[in-house]
């Protein structure tokens, strides 16, 4: 590695999208870390359920199958009382601090509502537990149940870019069907090519990709269309520190700093730059 190029880990810059831009990317953790779609055994949330229930207290496990059991009693029908049922269970589980199963029943709950609005906040939930690196057993579910969420989302309005990007974000970086993702960031930028979220996707799409040029040049035309985006900041700043170009890197990193105004985000700015000029 030259001096003033930089490697950051996976850490570093997930870090700085969950603190200061709302977590867009869905990254895959550390190679010996991952969880891989072929090595790991997944199964279904039903049975991951089971499990779960065998290690509650005896308090716990009436209260949730109470719950259970009424859920099972009521008509498919009763749409009103079946969303205030997977409600308290999903809350139920997030309670007991576990986010998986408390996703799966707000999934349930969307499904049974079935507006766009509540699918996607459906996925936005599948997501975040899946990115806050949930049990790998039941990693694959999460995704896949946050594809089907954004998908029928999608269904329902097709024309919000915002929301086609985050189905596809979820093919690229959690899904085994990555090249559908990618064909679905191209079809979007043919129709919105100087749409802000769909250039800051790509452009980290190529940077992962090892396309450094090309996405010096996503960043750019973002920058240039909005000057402050701190988003591209950031990111421009990391293909610039890969580049080896330290000075422009420092310059960019700097102003993303001062943009975002956080103390947190600040530090790890202060350190990046620390080991930029090593």
């Amino acid at each position: 590695m030259q001096k003033g190029q930089l490697v950051l880990g996976v850490g570093t810059i997930v870090l700085a999208l969950i603190l200061f831009f709302g977590g867009k990317t869905v990254l895959k953790k550390e190679k010996n870390a991952e969880m891989t779609h072929t090595a790991v055994e997944s199964i279904s949330f039903e049975d991951y359920e089971a499990q779960q229930i065998k290690k509650l207290m005896p308090s716990e496990v009436e209260q949730v199958n109470l719950l259970k059991s009424s859920l099972k009693s009521l008509q498919e029908t009763d749409t009103t009382a079946r969303k205030k049922i997977l409600h308290q269970l999903s809350d139920f589980w997030k309670n007991l601090d576990n986010r998986a199963i408390g996703a799966y029943y707000h999934y349930q709950q969307a499904e049974v509502e079935g507006s766009k609005h509540a699918l996607e906040d459906a996925g936005d939930i599948l997501v975040n537990v899946y990115k806050s690196g949930a049990d790998s057993i039941i990693s694959n579910n999460l995704i896949t149940f946050a594809l089907r969420s954004y998908n029928e989302a999608v269904q329902k309005d097709s024309n919000d870019i915002g929301l086609k990007l985050k189905l596809a974000d979820v093919y690229v970086q959690g899904s085994s069907e990555p090249m559908k993702g990618i064909s679905m960031l191209k079809e979007l930028e043919q129709k919105h090519p100087d749409n802000i979220q769909l250039q800051i996707a790509l452009g980290r799409l190529s940077i992962q990709s090892g396309q450094l040029d090309k996405a010096k040049e996503r960043f750019k035309k973002v920058l240039q269309l909005e000057p402050q985006n701190t988003e591209a900041l950031y990111f421009m700043a990391i293909t610039e520190a890969q580049l080896g170009h330290t000075d422009e890197a420092t310059r960019m990193f700097e102003m993303c700093k001062i943009i975002v105004n956080n103390e947190e985000f600040s530090k790890e700015i202060d350190e990046i730059v620390k080991s930029l000029k090593k």
